[in-house]
């Protein structure tokens, strides 16, 4: 790996210019029928909202009265509600204006609010100002009803809590994670200023800077706002009536809260009539959610021996990169593990075992497992020597039975590894094979993703994650079996598409690599089989698309499969072929050796084995370079080659971007090369920076010319918000990449992105020189339609904009390139209005001749090198004429 690294190292992306679109005119979406009507019936309309709002005041204070006389906890002086606005025009964060406080903005235009104005004053004012067409009521024919409260639990609770609402007994005690809104409403903010308001860009940019400095809090001001929440939202809970009480990490003396800019989440214990009261009338809950439960690996133990003892492995470098295991524990003294074990701070968080970081897992553990397979991706080798390519911590969270202790709050347990790890020994890449049992959510981020999400965000640091299993016969209401899927006719692969079959919490993660797996044989044994075959999706691989129709998993590896005797008797069974070769904890006796367990858990280790060589090969870059270079790495199996639209879509929602090469992460060939940016980029919104590659000139000649397939990867990381319900709002900056068209000077190039910035989705062409795989934008069809034959990408059911990985592929003749070809980041504008709020990003470009001998690495090498020299001339020229 090392000599390839050298002999084909990476090039640097070259960025030749940037610049900021201007701000729009003013506007909006597209007005719809309904606010039309509103604004042509003033006095209908308001009259409707006004009469809503009396009786949500009369029903809050009578509810406020009969409290007392109950003796139940005493509400925050604030009153809660249920907006529907229009989802074209109306922003959330306008009802700042009006004295209200988002509590959650949902889907179609659904809004829960809450105001310290009790008597809603303020938005009774601006409904009257829009009944006499006066100044200041612009915005109310957008507000379309305003409901009480009582709808809560149907946008509040999980599915799974839903179904179960009803049943809910007074008496007995429920676990939940709760999610509470934190923006201050006490200090109305004043409303932030509008472009339509002012002659020129100077002039708004001016008075929003201003705006900002008056509004923004400190920390120390925020602090103070999530104490005195957090407090009222104790008091209530911890009432003699609810007996509810706040879970606390058992490795820290702190309550058991995760903070994010908008919000805290927390799990609880509380009586049922606790949790209805808090559902039902505590304002600022967006989110009630049951704690997950996990699935245990399949293990079949196996009486064979391997005479393993002429191996020896040798320890990393003494600054070799730390790899943090999150699991079950490990097996430290594993003679196959001891000299790569970085145990100083190797730290129990199970409840009544924090001195026990031992991996207890019946049957060969879990946590030992995963640590091998990061060490040794491709099987144990039985001579020789070999040297551990990172340093393994432990930190194990998973009890004997490999379950996470409900007493244990995932966010605030990553938090606290992340600070102990990150912040000690600066290690930044973290292995988490843990996943729940049921398909995460599609509306909201759970608080655990979230909190992977918002450690990205603050530290640079990477978690790679598995997708989750579905179990081959123990059957869940949320996740069917292998055996209920093919009972109920539904055969391989088609259930792996199932909405059941979705990666599960936290693989849902925005800024985690998410991993899926493959199998790595066929196996045909009479009478046994495998289900998958190989380099297809492992049967019990959970698949995406993940919430708001993001890719995942990123990227599959091999994670082993079932084999079955008959497809009615389904006696399921992992013989040695079909499992991945895994190193097995002893403390119960047994082989250090075996392979005799499947699931994703190990697949993803194989992944953070390239991560941490990545880290190992580029240390002072970003963890950010390390997921994109192996997003980059990754190709689906040859088998999708010649497969339709349709069914290339179907294989990338159960195998993401496909399977990564260590080698083409690290390095390239003569026929390949890879371009990088260098370091940490950032952008900020509205912003739009284009880099170049200088075609070789032996590709340009007309003729019969030969394939190059173009790879180009965006990584980056945005800060999370979880009271939004839309992958937009959700982060506080998003991207996305777009490139040239044929033969486009760089400058004009950087002036059609900007001035095309505001442009409607519905309004981009496409690129006119790749057909792109995935594309920029999304069909989702409704009522039979056909996709429209201008919609961009091959696959046109998935967008590779929605995340924060976005990777797509093409191939083209050579001399189609042309000498200008550019790619731009561009930066959005998410939840965040600050304009001078920036984000990370690393990029990477790759151009491989397909079936051809062609040297590409030296043709770049050379073309890139003439570049540099004429910059360098140019430069030299400027200083002449200057002097």
């Amino acid at each position: 790996m090392s000599e390839q690294l050298n002999q084909f190292p990476h090039l640097p992306l070259r960025l030749t210019n940037q610049g900021t679109a201007a701000l729009p005119p003013g506007g909006g979406g597209k007005i719809s029928a309904t606010t039309l009507a509103n604004r042509a019936n003033a006095g209908g309309h308001g009259s409707k909202l006004n009469s809503s709002i009396s009786s949500i005041v009369s029903s809050w204070e009578e509810e406020r009265e009969k409290r007392k006389k109950e003796g139940k906890p005493e509400l925050p002086d604030s009153i809660s509600f249920i907006l529907q606005v229009d989802p074209n025009l109306f922003d959330a964060d306008a009802l700042k204006s009006f004295g209200i406080e988002v509590v959650a903005d949902l889907e179609e235009g659904y809004i829960i609010g809450a105001s310290a104005d009790i008597g809603l004053s303020e938005l009774r004012k601006k409904i009257q100002q829009f009944i006499e067409s006066q100044w200041g009521g612009g915005k109310v024919p957008e507000i379309w009803e305003i409901l009480e409260g009582t709808r809560r639990p149907e946008y509040i609770l999980s599915p799974s809590l839903q179904s179960q609402w009803d049943k809910i007994s007074d008496h007995q005690e429920y676990i939940v994670d709760v999610g509470i809104s934190c923006i201050n409403i006490k200090e109305q903010y004043s409303r932030c200023p509008k472009r339509e308001s002012f002659k020129n860009d100077a002039e708004f940019q001016k008075r929003i800077n201003n705006w900002l400095d008056k509004h923004n809090l400190t920390y120390e001001e925020w602090d103070d706002l999530y104490s005195e929440r957090e407090a009222k939202f104790i008091k209530f809970i911890q009432e003699p009536l609810y007996r509810g009480e706040i879970l606390r990490s058992v490795q820290s003396d702190e309550v058991g809260i995760s903070r994010l800019p908008d919000s805290f989440s927390c799990r609880i214990r509380i009586l049922g009539k606790g949790l209805k009261d808090l559902v039902l009338n505590f304002p600022y809950i967006f989110d009630v959610s049951e704690a997950d439960e996990f699935i245990a690996p399949s293990v079949t133990p196996n009486s064979s021996e391997s005479d393993q003892e002429q191996f020896q492995l040798e320890a990393p470098e003494p600054n070799a990169p730390k790899v943090c295991i999150i699991d079950s524990g490990i097996q430290e003294i594993h003679p196959k593990l001891r000299v790569a074990i970085d145990c100083n701070l190797s730290t129990s968080w199970v409840p009544g075992e924090t001195n026990m970081t031992a991996d207890y897992c019946r049957g060969g553990g879990h946590g030992t497992r995963v640590a091998g397979a990061v060490l040794y991706p491709r099987g144990i080798p039985q001579t020789g020597r070999q040297q551990a390519v990172c340093w393994l911590q432990n930190a194990r969270i998973l009890d004997a039975r490999n379950e996470l202790p409900k007493r244990l709050f995932p966010p605030d347990v990553l938090e606290e590894i992340v600070n102990i790890y990150y912040c000690q020994t600066r290690t930044r890449i973290y292995n988490h094979s843990i996943a729940g049992i049921s398909p995460c959510r599609t509306q909201s981020m759970t608080s655990w993703a979230a909190a992977i999400d918002k450690l990205s965000w603050e530290n640079d640091v990477l978690f790679i994650v598995a997708a989750g299993n579905i179990e081959a016969r123990a059957n869940y209401v949320t996740r069917p079996s292998i055996s209920a899927h093919i009972q109920a006719g539904r055969k391989y692969p088609q259930y792996l598409l199932q909405p059941s079959a979705r990666v599960a919490n936290p693989a849902q993660s925005f800024q985690a690599l998410t991993v899926g797996s493959v199998a790595h044989k066929t196996y045909n044994n009479p009478p046994l089989r495998s289900i998958a075959e190989e380099n297809h999706p492992s049967s019990f691989s959970c698949s995406g698309p993940g919430i708001w129709d993001t890719i995942k998993p990123e990227v599959v590896e091999y994670g082993g499969d079932y084999a079955i005797d008959s497809p009615t008797s389904l006696n399921f069974t992992t013989p040695e072929s079909v499992c991945p070769e895994l190193i097995r904890s002893t403390r119960d006796g047994g082989k250090a050796v075996s392979a005799d367990a499947v699931g994703t858990s190990f697949a993803a280790p194989k992944v953070t084995h390239i991560a941490a060589a990545l880290a190992a090969a580029f240390p002072q870059e970003s963890t950010l370079l390390y997921r994109a270079l192996v997003v980059q790495s990754a190709r689906l199996p040859e088998w999708t080659n010649n497969l339709d639209a349709k069914e290339l879509y179907y294989a990338i929602r159960t195998m993401g971007y496909g399977i990564p090469d260590i080698n083409r992460a690290l390095g390239n060939s003569p026929n390949r090369i890879t371009l990088t940016t260098r370091g940490l980029e950032r952008i900020k919104a509205r912003q739009a920076k284009v880099y170049q590659v200088k075609v070789p000139e032996n590709f340009l000649p007309q003729g019969e010319g030969f394939d190059i397939l173009i790879e180009i990867t965006l990584s980056y990381v945005a800060e999370p918000r979880r009271t939004r319900r839309n992958h937009r709002k959700y982060l506080s900056t998003w991207l996305d990449w777009t490139c040239s068209k044929c033969g486009e000077d760089p400058d004009r190039f950087l002036d059609r992105v900007l001035s095309e910035y505001d442009a409607p989705e519905e309004a981009e062409k496409g690129d006119k020189l790749f057909r792109w795989t995935l594309g920029k934008r999304q069909f989702k069809p409704t009522n039979g339609q056909t996709s429209p034959k201008g919609i961009d990408g091959i696959v046109k059911e998935l967008s590779r904009s929605k995340g924060t990985i976005q990777k797509d592929w093409a191939t083209v003749k050579s001399y189609e390139l042309r000498e200008g070809f550019c790619i731009s980041v561009v930066g959005h504008a998410g939840w965040n209005q600050d304009t001078n709020a920036e984000v990370p990003f690393a990029l990477v470009v790759s151009f491989e001749a397909v079936n051809s001998s062609i040297d590409v690495y030296t043709s770049f090498v050379e073309a890139e090198a003439k570049v540099r020299t004429e910059v360098k001339q140019q430069q030299k020229i400027q200083i002449q004429q200057s002097v």
